[in-house]
């Protein structure tokens, strides 16, 4: 084959196809990695407000009276809240409780100095909200895990309420005796909702 198209390849070689850049390509150049340099054209004041955004508070009430030109302690302060808990319930050490003869004296005499020491906070209203917010009674959503309702209900339309046959079924991974696989289902029946793809 080479010796039939040996003189064609050779002037196919030889030809000035081959030296056009763009079928040949160029060889690939390395990045010259430069001193970094001072960009002036940016405002770096400018940047740095930007940056300074309002910190991630998932508290409502803070974020709500949280003021961006203040810094943490201050802005803390300012709704009647607590910077350092250290120093606003310190551990009383047995030097100072020696001083004042008993526990409970030296207790008195702290009260009366935060009493005078005391700032009243020019957001208290925060400090409201938060506690009005604590006091309401947490209702907890009654719901089981989707994969201990489908193993109840199987077990419920397989066994009815045979629990000790329930136990010796090849789906309890768990190997739950009778009396805890019946307490599952108990659970199950006190939520109406999940219980309710059951009956129907």
């Amino acid at each position: 084959m080479l010796n039939e198209y040996g003189p064609y390849f050779e002037e196919f070689l030889q030809s000035d196809f081959l030296k056009d850049d763009n079928i040949m390509g160029k060889g690939v150049t390395r990045k010259v990695r430069g001193s970094k340099k001072y960009r002036y054209d940016i405002n770096r004041r400018r940047n740095n407000k930007k940056k300074k955004n309002l910190p991630n508070i998932d508290c409502p009430q803070i974020k709500k009276a949280w003021d961006m030109k203040k810094s943490l302690r201050s802005n803390l302060e300012d709704m009647g809240l607590c910077f350092d808990p250290n120093k606003t319930l310190p551990i009383p050490k047995t030097k100072d409780i020696l001083k004042c003869g008993t526990l409970e004296n030296y207790e008195k005499m702290e009260v009366d100095i935060e009493k005078k020491s005391k700032k009243k906070g020019k957001k208290h209203h925060v400090v409201k909200e938060l506690e009005e917010e604590a006091n309401q009674p947490s209702v907890r959503p009654r719901s089981m895990p989707e994969q201990e309702v489908k193993y109840c209900i199987y077990m419920m339309k397989k066994y009815g309420e045979n629990y000790e046959a329930m136990a010796k079924d090849y789906k309890n991974y768990y190997q739950d005796t009778p009396s805890q696989i019946k307490k599952k289902i108990n659970k199950l029946k006190n939520m109406p909702e999940q219980y309710k793809a059951y009956l129907q």
